[in-house]
């Protein structure tokens, strides 16, 4: 196997632009870096286009592993070396594995008949509190993800890297607000909005099985067109200065009152 030596590579180049999200759209991949998201995406079969390593940086016996799983599953396993690396690692001490990742989104056809837990964002625009989200989602047996509008991107590094692998198990897509509405009109799944201001005690509501929590931006909260469609709207009773929650903080507290209700039917 030959071992890339040089920064100038043309597809070491490419997996660097992939921390544009211009790039990420034009070429329908993005980046992932870490042993446990790359175990994560193996283990889930989520479609890796390779996989990339430097021995001089690669210690772990399970990163090891992970490259004979990779190459077992078709994934093109490249060998660079330890400065061609870093020149594409994004974090401090990088553990010596990356790979690029195939972007899998949901279409909107492909939304029927849902069941379980989802979460629909309004216009959610940091891609931290967007991968939390996701992290918490499926920690409390959600389903599926649709962002709304101007979201932030769901394949942004800082999303991939703080969903912790959730990503690749949990349904996603993107629409617009009014292709959502459109949906809904047809779909009639029950949506349970959150908002700072008055409305129900989330923990004194009872819901259902089958359901959307709707959470809006960190800055506006949920649109008003979207709280027209709303079943029921929920807050998280605050005391003290602050008049708001961080977003992914909030989302994780409903999203396991929600999982706690369901464990006690």
């Amino acid at each position: 196997m030959k071992i890339i030596s040089s920064t100038s590579n043309q597809y070491i180049k490419s997996i660097r632009k992939l921390t544009n999200r211009k790039e990420r759209d034009r070429s329908g991949k993005f980046y992932i870096e870490g042993i446990r998201l790359i175990g994560e995406a193996l283990r889930t079969d989520f479609p890796l286009e390779s996989i990339l390593y430097s021995s001089d940086l690669l210690t772990s016996g399970f990163g090891k592993n992970a490259i004979e799983e990779g190459e077992k599953k078709g994934v093109d396993i490249i060998e660079v070396t330890k400065d061609v690396f870093l020149s594409f690692a994004l974090k401090d001490g990088p553990q010596g594995l990356a790979a690029v990742g195939i972007q899998k989104l949901v279409s909107i056809k492909e939304l029927h008949n849902l069941k379980g837990l989802w979460i629909v964002l309004d216009n959610v625009q940091d891609p931290g509190n967007l991968g939390t989200i996701m992290r918490s989602l499926d920690g409390a047996g959600g389903k599926g993800l649709v962002l709304l509008g101007t979201s932030t991107d769901v394949y942004h590094p800082t999303s991939v890297r703080s969903s912790t692998g959730a990503l690749f198990s949990l349904k996603i897509a993107k629409m617009s607000i009014s292709d959502f509405c459109e949906w809904n009109s047809m779909e009639h799944m029950p949506i349970f909005g959150t908002i700072c201001g008055e409305a129900e005690n989330y923990r004194k509501y009872d819901f259902p099985q089958d359901m959307i929590l709707l959470m809006g931006s960190e800055q506006k909260g949920v649109g008003k067109e979207l709280l027209e469609m709303c079943e029921g709207l929920v807050n998280i009773p605050i005391v003290g200065s602050v008049d708001s929650l961080n977003l992914a903080c909030a989302a994780s507290i409903i999203l396991f009152e929600i999982y706690a209700i369901r464990q006690n039917r």
